[in-house]
């Protein structure tokens, strides 16, 4: 079956996180994602295995004159570049957008860092925790007036490589039908401006009184976690009157506290504090039965570890294994986007440099020219 990416070759240039993943969800649309490394700064088997899979991996030293060389002749069969640069790298390097532009006028040029390509910002260096705090995410994680708190989740990191993929789409899209290419960009920042789009919603006499902090359960008491005898749930936009048809909230109809959606919003923690006492009586599995019987919607909160050993993401290609050299069998996550006519390919993870001869011999270059790049450390030595 044909990918809707195929016959498209990317070059990835990014290290850690964001830029790899655009190029690993390039990849499992169709895209031939040649990953390229410095031979002196390998990823980490971590790293390797959750963004490098789907892609072929050399190592090459583009500051080098000659490492700079064997870039540029990349470029020339290439459609896309994803650079991870601060702003002005990539041009001291001499692999610019308008430099590339040049010799392939072409060709798509993603850029990604942390704080953008425009303003004072776009030189800083920074990493998914800089986003998180200049995003105003990580004191909403403390809460107004508290600590402020490190989201553990890299969700910057992720959600800006998925950007970037969006962009390159789009861009090779606008290539098809017009036969140019373009410079397109995003950043961490953007990301994290781009999840907070509700928190930044301001008008006259808007009150500001998101959920927020360590003890925040849910927006109100009837969206929100709660804890049974042996773990904790979520109910998500419970109905009232279903919910209350249910035997064990019955009771709570006939408080006048409760008896209109104003008076409940007002007495929200007091209608909060009664759930809960109702809800700590069973076990979870009691409730989720009977929540989703009675037509409440309610899932369990599960660990990492639960989520591993279910059956459900198994089955359907969400978590998935796969045995790589060196690490032997490794779980990880699949790809979460369905197409139904053509469906994902979940690439292997390569091992570090190991397509590098034969990228080269594939652009032409000779064993001995090979051997001269590896005597000069553009190229990692035999061994």
């Amino acid at each position: 079956m044909k990918m809707p990416l195929s016959g498209i070759r990317v070059l990835d240039l990014c290290i850690i996180l964001a830029g790899p993943t655009c190029g690993r969800t390039l990849a499992e649309y169709g895209a031939e994602v040649i990953k390229i490394d410095s031979w002196l700064r390998p990823p980490s088997d971590r790293q390797l295995s959750d963004v490098g899979r789907g892609k072929r991996s050399i190592c090459l030293d583009i500051t080098k004159s000659e490492g700079l060389e064997v870039f540029l002749r990349l470029v020339d069969t290439a459609d896309v570049v994803l650079g991870g640069f601060r702003k002005g790298v990539a041009e001291r390097l001499g692999i610019g957008y308008e430099q590339l532009r040049e010799r392939k006028p072409d060709i798509v040029y993603l850029a990604i860092n942390a704080f953008g390509q425009d303003g004072d910002w776009s030189n800083r260096p920074g990493y998914e925790q800089n986003a998180q705090a200049a995003t105003g995410v990580q004191v909403r994680n403390g809460g107004r007036g508290e600590k402020p708190i490190h989201s553990p989740y890299t969700f910057n990191d992720y959600g800006t490589g998925l950007m970037g993929a969006y962009a390159v789409m789009l861009a090779l899209l606008h290539r098809r039908r017009t036969g140019r290419g373009q410079f397109v960009h995003t950043s961490l920042a953007q990301t994290g401006s781009t999840f907070s789009s509700p928190f930044l919603i301001d008008h006259e006499g808007y009150e500001r009184n998101e959920a927020e902090g360590l003890d925040a359960r849910g927006s109100n008491a009837l969206n929100g976690l709660y804890e049974a005898t042996d773990g904790w749930f979520v109910i998500a936009d419970a109905d009232w009157d279903t919910l209350t048809n249910i035997t064990a909230f019955k009771h709570l109809s006939a408080r006048d506290e409760f008896a209109t959606d104003a008076l409940r919003s007002r007495n929200d923690a007091a209608l909060c504090d009664a759930l809960g006492a109702v809800f700590r009586a069973r076990t979870v599995a009691d409730w989720l039965n009977d929540l989703r019987a009675g037509g409440i919607d309610a899932a369990r909160n599960d660990g990492i570890d639960r989520i591993l050993n279910d059956d459900y993401p198994r089955e359907h290609g969400l978590i998935v294994n796969e045995d790589v050299a060196g690490l032997g069998q490794v779980t990880h996550a699949g790809v979460a986007p369905r197409l139904s006519k053509t469906q994902p390919m979940l690439g292997t993870t390569p091992t570090f440099g190991e397509d590098t001869e034969a990228v080269l011999l594939e652009l032409g270059y000779e064993v001995e020219e090979i051997d001269s790049l590896r005597t000069v450390g553009v190229i990692p030595p035999l061994g």
